[in-house]
């Protein structure tokens, strides 16, 4: 009978260690660093294609009174002001526009910066023998960003991927008309942006 109580003492030991041990908690961690590479990416929005439609003009120019003397054989000499050297122009036979918000760059670099240029690649846009001439060079055809900066080449602001922060521009061009002698549709002309991170 006291054998039987002492094993009984011993296995009642046992299983109250082995429910202690089981209730204890083990627990290890370790902090991780990450870094991240991030590689040159731009995203340039543009049009590929645009169409200016210029507003209809007419516009009547008194030059007042001419006299014409006439011989009676009805032969004249006209007196009148409408020659080649003295009519003025109504319309200048270049202009310069600006189309608004035609270009955006966003995306990431190493300055946080990039570089766009402007190019004029095909400069005549005709209809028959009818030309427009789209000026070449600076101060002819232009790209300017909503920072203020302007030129054929200019470096500005990526700020980031996301679309809402991109940069957008405008591109101004001078239009030469002195060789333009139809109206309506002329077609051809072509500029090129190109965006590169810097």
């Amino acid at each position: 009978m006291r054998k039987t109580y002492a094993g009984f003492l011993l296995s009642a030991a046992l299983v109250l260690a082995c429910t202690v041990t089981l209730k204890a908690e083990s627990t290890a961690s370790g902090k991780t660093s990450l870094t991240i590479k991030l590689p040159n990416c731009i995203i340039l929005h543009y049009y590929s294609g645009l169409t200016i439609n210029f507003e209809q003009f007419s516009s009547p120019v008194d030059e007042g009174s001419a006299d014409f003397q006439v011989q009676w054989s009805g032969q004249s000499e006209s007196r009148s002001t409408l020659s080649e050297g003295n009519i003025g122009a109504a319309l200048p036979n270049k202009v310069s526009i600006e189309l608004p918000n035609v270009w955006a760059v966003r995306g990431l670099s190493l300055s946080g910066n990039a570089k766009v240029s402007i190019s004029v690649t095909k400069n005549l846009l005709v209809s028959g023998p009818s030309r427009i001439t789209i000026e070449k060079g600076e101060g002819n055809i232009e790209l300017n960003d909503n920072a203020g900066r302007s030129g054929t080449m200019i470096n500005t602001s990526l700020n980031g991927i996301t679309s809402s922060e991109a940069t957008i521009g405008n591109v101004r061009m001078t239009l030469n008309f002195s060789e333009t002698t139809r109206a309506g549709l002329h077609t051809g002309g072509q500029y090129k942006i190109t965006a590169e991170t810097i």
